[in-house]
């Protein structure tokens, strides 16, 4: 019993150190979340699963409210696609600079050695093995490029000339250059680059240049051996971008005295993200899932398609439902997420130390989160982390605030 009661004091003093097992409120997609899905909701996960291994070239809406976890949904699908390069763009935010986002991402997470090999395939395609003046001789770069530029002018006939060679010079110059590998290798990772360093490589732009991103990303993907999706978080922002003001604000200045009233500054931005997601479904064996608040919004999407790409409205496959957490869930989660913070303190014996498995907390509290929360899974941690806040800096005693819960449960 003493050895009972001094575990729970000292996971007490750990806590009270300031450390909350749910101090982190919202997953997002730039840090690594190792919690997997509740139970509930694998069988969406294998769904999806199966789609993305039988199928390409498809959007895939995933429909749930503000908080029902659509970016630990990518998490849940990254770690279980492992073998899959899945990368993660949020709308909201790089909207404006959305090719070379993209690029950024899938480098990053595709990383230098599959790269390398990608490259080394590309220019053995392009003739790289054939030598000048012998096998023991260096390849012709020259010659090299006159031929990808041969082959690649025909299967992306719609590419400025200027882009297709910035991108054949950039990755034969990376292969077959010796002298210049490491600036061409600057050039591949999507480094800022000045005129001056340009030059050296024969190339004009950078990859940030929307158009030689683009171009980058879509050979890469397009002879990768591991296929790519592209989860495309927030994608409601084409449709609020093109929903106009509400009749009751107040109109300052009018954009159609410089517009004109046919197009507005925001169908014109709408129209411009549209058209990058039509290209980027060109892109051979590229999956992509989208991530929508609300039936209405693949509605409206699904009319700018009819509308502009009637042919492509096809690929846009029946949307899969983030529904919100049973009360199972919230016991699952709480307990999981405990687990993972014993783990962090070193003392993955706590699972199983206390008679209550949801100490400090109990199973009257984690019903009052539940209800309180309304299944959403967003307020759910919002809640825990306020009340182990509590307990960290309040001075009451752990049983003093579990009873203020217990009394607004009853």
């Amino acid at each position: 019993m003493i050895l009972y009661e001094n575990r729970k004091e000292l996971l007490l003093n750990i806590i009270k150190w300031g450390n909350n097992p749910f101090k982190k409120f919202v997953s997002t997609g730039e840090i690594k979340e190792d919690l997997d899905l509740v139970n509930s909701r694998i069988d969406l996960t294998q769904r999806i699963k199966d789609l993305v291994e039988n199928e390409t070239n498809f959007i895939l809406p995933i429909i749930g409210d503000v908080g029902s976890g659509k970016t630990h949904l990518f998490w849940a699908l990254r770690n279980n696609l492992y073998y899959y390069n899945t990368i993660y763009i949020s709308l909201e935010y790089v909207y404006k600079k959305l090719f070379s986002n993209i690029y950024s991402e899938f480098i990053e997470n595709l990383e230098m050695e599959p790269l390398k090999y990608i490259i080394n395939q590309l220019c053995d395609k392009w003739g790289a093995l054939e030598r000048k003046f012998g096998f023991f001789h260096v390849a012709d770069i020259e010659k090299v490029q006159k031929y990808a530029f041969e082959q690649l002018s025909n299967k992306y006939n719609e590419v400025e000339p200027e882009t297709l060679k910035d991108m054949i010079n950039g990755i034969t110059i990376h292969q077959l250059d010796p002298y210049k590998k490491i600036e061409a290798e600057r050039w591949l990772l999507g480094e800022l680059m000045d005129a001056k360093e340009l030059s050296t490589l024969n190339l004009t732009n950078d990859l940030r240049k929307g158009k030689n991103a683009y171009l980058m990303l879509r050979l890469l993907v397009e002879n990768s051996k591991s296929g790519t999706i592209l989860f495309i978080d927030d994608f409601g922002k084409i449709i609020s971008i093109m929903s106009p003001q509400s009749e009751q604000d107040e109109e300052v200045f009018d954009p159609s005295w410089l517009y004109g009233t046919e197009v507005s500054p925001n169908d014109i931005a709408a129209d411009k993200i549209f058209n990058k997601i039509v290209q980027l479904q060109k892109i051979e064996g590229l999956r992509i899932i989208i991530t929508l608040k609300s039936k209405q919004s693949l509605v409206e999407i699904r009319k700018k398609y009819s509308e502009k790409t009637p042919e492509l409205l096809s690929s846009i496959k029946e949307p899969f439902y983030l529904c919100e957490f049973k009360e199972e869930d919230v016991y699952e989660l709480y307990s999981s997420t405990m687990s993972n913070f014993y783990e962090s303190i070193d003392h993955t014996e706590f699972s199983k130390a206390f008679q209550n498995p949801y100490y400090p907390l109990n199973k009257h509290i984690l019903k009052y989160v539940f209800k309180r929360a309304e299944g959403n899974p967003r307020a759910v941690i919002k809640l825990l982390i306020k009340i182990f806040n509590e307990i960290i800096y309040s001075d009451e005693s752990i049983d003093v605030i579990l009873r203020d819960y217990d009394n607004i449960n009853n």
